[in-house]
């Protein structure tokens, strides 16, 4: 009993202190060889945006919204159907302007097809005639008498259907009026109503879908907020404000890399597409850097295509691309020595190892070494530490700065 009960207290004792050291076991932060980079004491700060975003707002007179087509997040097409609309009496509106204008359109072709009739009837009475002065002249005294009867009953009846044809030509003129008036008034109608689909205008992406404003009554105002919002992520843009004494270190084409203002080891490229020659009437952010006793003027970036681009809307900071430094450098609190050979702890395979680095002295820095190694921009090491080993096994949940 007795050495079982030793047993039992040895036993906990070595589970206590090994949860002990497993409690211990320190959080690894890891960062890569390009974030260890000295940058420029320059930066600014602006707003991720789509290219174009459109607003599609609810219209009464057209109806209520009775369905919807796409869902917020849906990816869409120009021409493809949003939502739909119910609007009988609009409906009735376009069918009673429709039938209006074929109505209008029959009279036009009625009185074109009597004109020519009527015209017709005119070159046959002409015709006859001359067939009739024709035959006078060569007849015998005792047949002229009765051309001549009917010489006078055609140009009566000749100087009747001119005037008749005249007329009716003007009827044409004033039928074609009133079928223009009959098709300007269904336009209005049609525009006034529309049609009971609404489609999209742009490619893009459904931002926002405000479902309480379906089903509503047209007698109900129309509310100011877009019942959807588009957004084309075809290319993105970034827009903030420079002061003025920083304004002159921007120029178009120069690039630049960003990062997310709250944090977060993805970068994204692009370059500076506009710099603004008036000043901007905005707020200017003290955290973020700007002087409230400067004027301000307004920029732009193009942000270049990435596989996991920004989302819209977020603030971001604003660095610019250095394109001349060519010489890769790290901090002297990275590099160990093991027999005088210099080495660096790297993340691999999430694992700690260690990676023998060739390294001399920067003059320009007493802080910093020049790395003569070739290494990848992207490679990921360990922040030092005196409880930093080979072999240590690095969790995904470990921080990353």
């Amino acid at each position: 009993m007795i050495i079982s009960s030793l047993l039992i207290i040895g036993s906990l004792g070595w589970t206590s202190a090994w949860g002990g050291v497993r409690r211990e076991e320190p959080s690894i932060t890891q960062i890569t060889l390009q974030d260890l980079q000295p940058r420029a004491d320059f930066y600014l700060v602006g707003v991720v945006e789509p290219a174009r975003t459109v607003e599609v707002k609810v219209d009464s007179s057209r109806g209520s919204v009775v369905e919807k087509k796409v869902e917020a997040g849906d990816q869409v097409k120009a021409g493809q159907a949003l939502f739909v609309y119910s609007n009988p009496e609009g409906a009735l509106a376009i069918k009673e302007a429709e039938q209006a204008t074929a109505n209008r359109s029959r009279a036009v072709e009625q009185a074109r097809r009597q004109t020519n009739q009527k015209w017709e009837q005119y070159n046959k009475v002409t015709n006859q005639l001359e067939e009739t002065k024709q035959k006078i002249a060569s007849a015998e005294e005792e047949d002229k008498e009765g051309l001549e009867d009917r010489k006078t009953d055609l140009e009566m009846q000749q100087s009747q259907l001119l005037l008749e044809a005249q007329n009716l030509e003007s009827s044409i003129g004033d039928a074609e009026l009133e079928l223009e008036r009959a098709e300007l008034e269904l336009r209005s109608v049609q525009e006034q109503h529309g049609s009971d689909v609404v489609e999209a205008e742009i490619d893009g992406i459904v931002k926002d879908v405000d479902e309480r404003q379906m089903n509503r009554s047209a007698s109900e105002a129309a509310p100011e907020n877009p019942f959807m919002t588009i957004v084309d992520t075809s290319r993105l843009f970034l827009k903030g404000n420079v002061d003025e004494f920083r304004r002159n270190q921007l120029e178009p084409g120069q690039k630049v890399e960003l990062r997310d203002r709250n944090g977060g080891s993805q970068r994204w490229t692009g370059k500076i597409t506009r710099v603004g020659d008036m000043k901007e009437p905005s707020v200017v952010v003290e955290e973020q850097g700007a002087n409230p006793n400067l004027s301000q003027f307004s920029f732009e970036v193009v942000l270049d295509e990435s596989e996991e681009p920004p989302s819209i809307g977020i603030h971001c900071f604003v660095e610019r691309i250095e394109e001349e430094q060519t010489a890769i450098k790290l901090p002297k609190s990275f590099v160990f020595y093991e027999e005088d050979r210099p080495f660096i702890y790297v993340v691999e395979d999430h694992k700690i190892s260690k990676l023998s680095v060739e390294i001399m002295e920067d003059e320009t820095d007493e802080a910093m070494y020049l790395l003569e190694s070739e290494l990848d921009m992207q490679v990921v090491l360990v922040f030092p530490t005196v409880r930093i080993q080979e072999g240590m096994d690095v969790k995904p949940n470990d921080p990353t700065d």
